[in-house]
């Protein structure tokens, strides 16, 4: 079943998908990097690490980020009453609210030592058997800041992660990180805002990199400047390669169809909106018909097309001619229609 998220949480999962696809598959510090930037994007994330689990009671932590400061890699020993324990042996998310932090004050407090106030822990999946293989974790000294949002944002973001960890996985298993956000996979984007939101999304990337390298362009000797450099070429063309890819997929405007589902008096209203830029009033008006009908008409035909707004008809329907619409029925002065 899918499930909206706001397009800021998107616009942040989006991004972290591309860096984690563009970074090298041995760049694991890059891959953990790029998810916690995006959780961080979503939520007031403080503490933030990635921890593989080997054996029946070691956590190896190769990221771990807390109080602004990128710490050592590490690993843990934890027993059965921990959180590293309850994310294996569950398979789901672990959230301070479930116990009132008991078992995230298990172990020892990272970073400047304060006690945290709220945490969500996530697990990693295997992309062959959905064995548990690591968990992503994140902590805040403030309480009740992390909602269901940023949970389900985060599982979404642990699933990358270990697709990339495992050099990318199968195709199913890529498939099915892109299940119930269909919105976030690459080759489904349909729309040209779609196509917008890609690319300034790429281009506030490329913006971040460009002020970061400005800022440190003193202390770079010439062979690290062309390497930064390079990244951020590298950064262009990707958009410039998937953009390509979203208009090969794209049909063009004079190819769309009505789908069968759509009946005829939709087909007629979704014309007068697409070719006559008609509200829904004067829908109601020229057609002799309540408002109310028209918008139940209307709710229906972007259903069945797939479509968010009125205003992507104009680019559903393109400059196609309008399919003559069957006469109305009703005559002037006649009984209106009910919803």
């Amino acid at each position: 079943m899918e499930r909206e998220l706001p397009e800021t949480v998107r616009g942040a999962l989006r991004l972290a998908d591309r860096q984690l696809r563009m970074l090298a598959p041995d760049d694991v510090n890059g891959m953990c990097a790029a998810v916690r930037r995006a959780a961080t994007a979503i939520g007031p994330v403080e503490t933030f690490y990635v921890g593989l689990y080997q054996g029946d009671n070691t956590l190896v932590l190769p990221y771990i980020f807390s109080d602004g400061e990128h710490l050592s890699a590490d690993t843990s020993r934890f027993g059965k009453d921990g959180m590293s324990h309850w994310v294996r042996a569950k398979a789901k998310p672990y959230r301070y609210a479930y116990d009132d932090g008991r078992r995230c004050h298990v172990g020892a407090p990272m970073g400047n030592g304060v006690l945290s106030r709220d945490a969500v822990a996530v697990p990693m999946l295997g992309p062959e058997d959905d064995t548990v293989i690591g968990m992503v974790n994140t902590q805040s000294p403030h309480s009740g800041v992390f909602d269901d949002t940023f949970v389900t944002a985060l599982e979404w973001l642990a699933q990358a992660l270990a697709l990339s960890l495992e050099g990318g996985a199968r195709r199913q298993a890529r498939e099915r990180l892109y299940r119930n956000f269909p919105e976030l996979d690459p080759s489904r984007l349909d729309f040209p805002t779609d196509m917008l939101h890609t690319a300034t999304d790429c281009l506030d990337e490329v913006a971040g990199s460009v002020e970061t390298l400005q800022s440190r362009v003193e202390l770079l000797d010439g062979t690290q400047l062309r390497e930064e450099l390079g990244r951020i070429k590298d950064q262009c063309r990707l958009v410039g390669t998937e953009l390509a890819m979203m208009v090969l997929k794209m049909p063009m405007p004079h190819d769309r169809t009505y789908p069968e589902t759509l009946t005829a008096r939709e087909r007629e209203i979704a014309d007068l909106i697409a070719h006559e830029s008609m509200t829904n009033a004067m829908i109601a008006r020229r057609l002799f018909i309540s408002e109310k009908t028209v918008k139940a008409h209307v709710s229906s035909i972007l259903r069945k097309l797939g479509i968010r707004q009125r205003s992507e008809l104009v680019w559903f329907l393109g400059e196609k001619a309008a399919e003559p619409a069957r006469p109305s029925a009703r005559e002037p002065g006649g009984p209106k229609e009910t919803a």
